[in-house]
């Protein structure tokens, strides 16, 4: 019975669960999830788009029934949205690039939503913040090394420290 409690609280919190990002403000992913979704987790879409933050599955790091969890959704998103900050400097520019792609980079479109999410100011109260921390720190770093779990799995690792003619045998 304990160990069905303990199982049902960390599932509980893939539900719950707020990501924090010292980088992009909570209330950017909280406006975001609004303007996306609404807060609905069945959201759906066009045919590419699942989740909260509508995160176009084609070119997601995890597979789709896993963007269906909205803790997973959440950290796909900010960790989209946190890459293309950082590549361009602007976060009006990365909300642009998040909604319609290159062509938010070149201005072309984007520019409103990027307003509308700024202007939104929605804040969700984050809950089990220690629990929570644990989780996406599971998540992220398999995020992180996705490529290097999927090498080891397949027995393909690149090792760098032996000959090249060793190398190819492997």
């Amino acid at each position: 019975m304990f160990i069905i409690f303990k199982l049902s609280f960390w599932i509980s919190l893939l539900v719950t669960c707020r990501p924090q990002d010292p980088e992009i403000s909570n209330k950017i992913i909280d406006s975001i999830e609004q303007q996306e979704s609404g807060g609905n987790i069945f959201v759906k879409g066009n045919k590419y788009c699942t989740g909260l933050m509508q995160i176009d599955y084609r070119y997601s790091p995890v597979p789709r029934p896993l963007l269906r969890v909205p803790y997973i959704n959440r950290i796909v998103g900010m960790r989209a949205i946190r890459y293309w900050k950082r590549r361009t400097g602007d976060i009006s520019v990365a909300l642009a690039i998040y909604n319609c792609g290159w062509k938010g980079m070149k201005g072309e479109c984007g520019t409103g939503y990027a307003k509308s999410v700024l202007s939104m100011g929605v804040v969700h109260k984050r809950l089990n913040i220690p629990s929570c921390s644990i989780i996406g720190g599971f998540i992220n770093t398999y995020l992180d090394n996705k490529d290097y779990l999927v090498k080891w799995r397949n027995n393909l690792w690149h090792y760098p420290f032996l000959p090249q003619h060793r190398q190819r045998q492997l």
